[in-house]
């Protein structure tokens, strides 16, 4: 399951979940957090980076080159990580393959 899916259902059931520096604060009732504590616990990495912003500029080239490509919610997850680990990295990408999209679309119509 991914981390964006264990997240909805956690919140759904009434947890909620903030970032603090390197930790993770579960809040809620006593019995939810209980039962959310392991599951949250064995996916953190996953969950924190799901929880850490990503720029607007840098999630509209997400979207511009998912829609392109046909991503899955699988492929915005794994894109999403990559923004969260190296956003410049990712941005050069994307910018580049607009680019390259924009290119070809303009050969396609002369």
């Amino acid at each position: 399951m991914s981390a964006h899916a264990l997240l909805d259902q956690a919140r759904a059931d009434g947890l909620e979940l903030q970032p603090n520096g390197d930790k993770l604060r579960l809040r809620g009732p006593a019995d939810v957090v209980a039962r959310w504590k392991p599951r949250i616990a064995a996916s953190k990495p996953e969950i924190m980076a799901a929880l850490s912003p990503i720029p607007d500029d840098l999630e509209q080239l997400i979207a511009r080159a998912g829609a392109f490509w046909e991503y899955s919610p699988d492929d915005y997850d794994l894109i999403r990580a990559a923004a969260r680990r190296d956003p410049n990295g990712l941005r050069l990408s994307l910018e580049t393959d607009v680019f390259r999209q924009n290119y070809h679309q303009l050969k396609e119509s002369q």
